[in-house]
């Protein structure tokens, strides 16, 4: 009997030292593979710092770079293009598109979607005019006082009558407006080149005028709203069709220079496509678009603008 148990207790000793064996060897085994996975993790971590530090440092120089070319942006301008960039509502700022006497048009871009940056020039706009579109616009009442507020209303003016157009013809979709800065959709070929301006294709322009005829009576009839600054040079072509971009001086069909406006767009469409050969007249695209004769009064105060 003695002999049994001792039998059985070497046995479960064997048993014992056998065990403690497995596990002190798995516990090495978690020990190295925890060390392993922290220092993937910590150079994981050293380079995603590396990554985040270099794009810091690639923006602030490209921001450098735009004040230094671009001495008419403020601090405050740089100020609100870095809180896009920092706000990740866009990754890169890649380049000018456009560039004017009132506004800068960049290209921008977040994982691979493509995105236009206006920028007013707060230095050098016209407030003058600006103020013109935005008193008589029932929306806004904004009291003449500085020139940054009447800027902020036309950028919040161009947000809102793109936002409204974007319901019913081919425009850039509105995104984000901040201050003296727009964000929007960028209209762009499918390596992300923005698209030819109309002036500068050639097109089918028989199908064109109609198209764009269409799209003019949409805008003043359902979106209530004309653009104001329509011509071969706020129209975009992508896909064969017209996009419309530009809708700064857009004005809604209640404010008082809208029929001088509107005659004004259908002058100008008119003449680039008579040019090309296409019979029309703006008296009767006025009559098809607006269901009304033209008045000579109304033609006179166009005249004007």
């Amino acid at each position: 009997m003695d002999n049994q148990d001792n039998t059985n207790t070497n046995y479960s000793n064997h048993n014992n030292y056998g065990n403690d064996y497995n596990n002190n060897d798995k516990s090495d085994n978690n020990k190295n593979n925890n060390n392993k996975d922290d220092k993937e993790l910590k150079h994981e971590k050293l380079l995603d710092k590396e990554y985040q530090k270099k794009i810091v440092e690639r923006k602030k120089r490209f921001l450098e770079e735009l004040k230094t070319e671009d001495s008419v942006f403020d601090s405050r301008t740089l100020l609100t293009l870095h809180s896009l960039l920092n706000g990740k509502h866009i990754d890169e700022l890649l380049g000018v598109i456009n560039s004017g006497k009132e506004s800068v048009v960049f290209s921008a871009v977040k994982e691979n979607k493509y995105f236009a940056v206006k920028v007013y020039r707060v230095s050098t706009c016209d407030f003058k005019t600006m103020w013109k579109y935005i008193q008589g616009d029932p929306r806004f009442h904004l009291r003449k006082s500085s020139t940054r507020q009447i800027i902020h209303a036309w950028v919040e003016k161009e947000y809102r009558n793109l936002k409204r157009a974007n319901y019913y013809v081919n425009s850039p979709k509105a995104l984000l407006r901040r201050e003296n800065v727009l964000l929007m959709e960028l209209i762009h070929d499918n390596n992300g080149a923005p698209s030819p301006r109309l002036k500068d294709v050639n097109v089918d322009y028989a199908k064109f005028y109609e198209i764009i005829k269409e799209d003019l009576k949409t805008l003043y009839n359902d979106a209530q709203l004309v653009h104001g600054d329509l011509s071969e040079y706020n129209i975009l072509v992508k896909d064969d069709k017209p996009v419309y971009i530009d809708f700064s001086q857009g004005v809604i069909v209640q404010h008082p220079l809208s029929k001088s406006l509107l005659i004004r767009d259908i002058k100008n469409i008119t003449n680039f496509f008579k040019r090309k050969g296409i019979e029309c007249d703006y008296k009767e695209l006025y009559r098809y678009i607006t269901g009304e004769e033209l008045r000579p009064i109304d033609e006179e105060l166009a005249n004007n603008y």
